[in-house]
Parts: structure tokens; C-alpha cells; sequence
């Protein structure tokens, strides 16, 4: 008679383990997502970003390289505030993933700084997102807690790897190409 009690408490003992175990890996989930993720925008980080580009060179695999910086933002901070610069940022983020394909991967690289890996794609491909993206996002406009509303520009720089390239390498033409877009008058 001792089993009646005991085989509803070992169900008991099991089902509530069961729950722990399952609140547990949830927890883990959220845990990795976070660190993965840009509190911000839901992008990617820096880090997660750098992960997945080294996975393609494993696979031996041909990417581009897409960084953007918008134009100006810091006066938009100091003209419309930082809840301002804040929604500004969200929106690129969205019109970025809104004109990129599901394969490509997108990131917030730095304060104002997105950086994305297109797969598998040749140079003139890139330059077409690229430019894609620059004239989606001169087309967004911000509106300020007044109702004003106001148009927003970023600058790109593309690059290609190749077999032998190391992503730094693959960045920083890329920021060089930037940086050319940034002399030559923005919005390019």
C-alpha cells in the first residue's frame, strides 16, 4: 500500500521537473538571444555579426560586405533629441531588413553604423541592394513630436571577398569605400 503514495509523488516529483526543465531552456533562449542581439533595433551585434561571417569562411563561401552610416545623425540627436535618433534608428533597421533578401545577414555595427552580409552574391548584385537600400531610406521620413516630419540620408560602402580574404580585410575596404561615399557628398 506504500505505492499509492509513492507513484503519485515520483509523478508529481517527474512533471514538475519536467516544467523546471522546460522554464530553464526557455530562460537559456532569451538568455542567447540577448547576447546576440542589439537591445535597440533586434539586429544583430557586432559580435553575433562577426560569427556568422566567420562561418562563411569556413564554408569557403563568396559574400559581400555592406556598411552604411547615416548622414548627419548627430545633429539629429542634438536638433530633435535622442528618443528621436532612437526611432530613427529602429526605422533603418526595418527598411533595411525590408530590402534585403531573408539570406542576407543584417547588424548594428556601431552608434549609427549598420553592417550586412549578403551570401553568395557577385559585385554587381551588392551595389544593387546597396543602392536599394540608400534610396529606401532617403525615402523615410522621421517625424518629430511636434508632427514636423524630415528626410534622413546614409552613405554605403561595398566590398567583395574572395577566396583568400579575411573578413578585416573585407571590412575595412568596405569602410574605405564608405568613407569614399562620405567625401564624394553622401547619400551614395
Amino acid at each position: 500500500s506504500m505505492l499509492y503514495f509513492i507513484v503519485p509523488l515520483l509523478l508529481i516529483c517527474l512533471i514538475l521537473c519536467e516544467i523546471m526543465l522546460i522554464q530553464w531552456r526557455h530562460r537559456e533562449t532569451v538568455i542567447k538571444k540577448l547576447s546576440q542581439t542589439d537591445p535597440l533595433t533586434n539586429l544583430l551585434n557586432r559580435r553575433s555579426f562577426s560569427e556568422k561571417v566567420f562561418q562563411l569562411e569556413k564554408m569557403h563561401q563568396q559574400y559581400a560586405i555592406i556598411i552604411l552610416d547615416l548622414d548627419h545623425f548627430k545633429s539629429i540627436n542634438d536638433q530633435y533629441g535622442h528618443s528621436i535618433g532612437d526611432d530613427t534608428l529602429k526605422l533603418v533597421s526595418q527598411t533595411l531588413l525590408d530590402h534585403t533578401p531573408k539570406t542576407d545577414i543584417v547588424a548594428r555595427y556601431g552608434g549609427e553604423e549598420f553592417i550586412m552580409i549578403l551570401p553568395a552574391l557577385n559585385r554587381h548584385q551588392a551595389i544593387n541592394i546597396a543602392n536599394r537600400c540608400r534610396e529606401a531610406i532617403a525615402e523615410t521620413l522621421i517625424r518629430n513630436e511636434d508632427g514636423t516630419e524630415f528626410n534622413i540620408s546614409a552613405s554605403f560602402g561595398v566590398a567583395m571577398s574572395d577566396e583568400t580574404s579575411k573578413k578585416e580585410d573585407v571590412i575595412r575596404m568596405a569602410d574605405q569605400a564608405l568613407y569614399i561615399a562620405k567625401d564624394k557628398g553622401r547619400n551614395q
